[in-house]
């Protein structure tokens, strides 16, 4: 669907101005007519590069820790009986994202013109995702908003502290990993080509370990760009299998299979599936159209697709519990639980529990990952300088043994 940038005056002739999908321009101003806003100007964006759309979508991306803090500001301004329209201006004034401000002055103008808080936060969905909007619009046909933004907020903080934990435990794996990458470059580009000139005064046969050090380096110097070639090609070409869902769904499925980062996913899978099934059964959804906005937002397209399992097996009259123990990725735990929800009436308190069980796993997993990993690390590390040892140092060894011979 293309997208247009707009400019219109509303009721009370403030200039608002914005850019909204529409299927044409006739469309948007009908939409916005609609709204209570008079249409000065539509004109369509050219669509960008890939590249540098991806750039700028990452460079002004609303950030994880600001969308929580964004939403803990609002529950706590509409709990104390502040008016909606103060406290999107004022969060609008005091956020410093660029994106985040924009889109709260366009939801304020939205609201404003008789828009309802789902209908407004849903013209942004790359800032709020579908559950942000769901749980919005059940709260405001529930009239229960304040307890629904209650839930969000929470809901935001338990998956913002999962993130950063596993982020902060991965944190030193990947500097060892680095590093020890940098260090080879460096090594093959600069220090091994010194010790080829200086073997090759002598014309002495270098061992097996030299020279295939010095056929690594020769190809980093002569085709680095072939090797720089090669990871793009990688890349795009992970993105594009990616975007096939016969692909995607093999590779979801090895994440959870992997040493492990295998078991770390899938409980964290199923701590997100807890958290966010409770708040949006607490927040008046129905379980179908609960586990359906859970199987978009969960963010493993195999786990979604169990998901998917269970809201259609719901639809044709089957128990949770049991929905959930047909499948492959819900623990016996998870099920038990469930079950034990359903039959005392008290499935959403049921489903935090064991979400909150499994946060204890993750953090357990997380806090022990670094010693995990500590054995690969040793031997890779281990073998790259015992290699690295042999190569430099054996043809020294021969040469002093030849010269003390001569």
């Amino acid at each position: 669907m293309p997208t247009f940038y707009y400019r219109a005056r509303d009721k009370e002739g403030v200039l608002i101005t914005g850019y909204i999908e529409a299927t044409s321009p006739e469309e948007l101003k009908e939409n916005l007519f609609r709204d209570g806003m008079v249409p000065l100007e539509v004109r369509g964006v050219k669509a960008r590069t890939p590249t540098l759309g991806a750039i700028k979508a990452f460079i002004y991306r609303v950030r994880d820790e600001e969308l929580m803090l964004f939403t803990r500001q609002f529950y706590t301004l509409f709990k104390a009986g502040v008016s909606m329209d103060t406290i999107l201006g004022t969060m609008a004034k005091q956020i410093k994202g660029r994106t985040l401000r924009q889109a709260l002055l366009a939801i304020r103008a939205d609201v404003a013109a008789g828009a309802t808080l789902a209908q407004a936060f849903g013209r942004h969905p790359r800032i709020f995702n579908e559950l942000y909007v769901s749980m919005l619009s059940a709260g405001e046909e529930a009239g229960i908003l304040e307890g629904v933004l209650k839930n969000l907020s929470d809901l935001l903080e338990k998956d913002y502290e999962v993130q950063k934990n596993v982020k902060g435990a991965t944190l030193y794996p990947k500097i060892v990993v680095t590093v020890l990458v940098l260090a080879v470059v460096v090594l093959m580009t600069f220090v091994v080509p010194r010790f080829v000139e200086l073997y090759g005064r002598f014309g002495a046969e270098l061992p097996l370990p030299t020279r295939i050090m010095i056929g690594v380096s020769g190809f980093f110097r002569g085709y680095w760009y072939v090797l720089l070639a090669l990871v793009g090609l990688s890349i795009m070409l992970y993105r594009r299998l990616y975007r096939s869902k016969v692909e995607r769904l093999k590779i979801d499925r090895l994440k959870f299979r992997m040493p492990v980062f295998g078991s770390l996913n899938l409980k964290v899978a199923n701590a997100r599936f807890g958290h966010i099934l409770s708040a949006l059964y607490r927040s008046g959804l129905s379980m179908p159209r609960s586990l359906e906005v859970v199987s978009n937002v969960i963010g493993n397209y195999a786990f979604a697709m169990e998901v998917q399992k269970v809201k259609d097996e719901i639809q044709r009259g089957a128990a949770l519990s049991e929905a959930l123990g047909r499948q492959t990725y819900f623990p016996p735990v998870v099920v038990e639980t469930t079950a034990v929800g359903e039959r005392a009436g008290a499935l959403g308190e049921m489903l935090s529990t064991v979400a909150e069980h499994y946060d204890l796993e993750v953090r357990h997993i997380v806090k022990n990952l670094t010693v995990l990993l500590e054995p690969f690390l040793l031997v890779c590390i281990f073998g790259m300088v015992a290699l690295l040892a042999l190569a430099i140092f054996l043809p020294i060894w021969n040469m002093s043994t030849l010269i003390s011979g001569r």
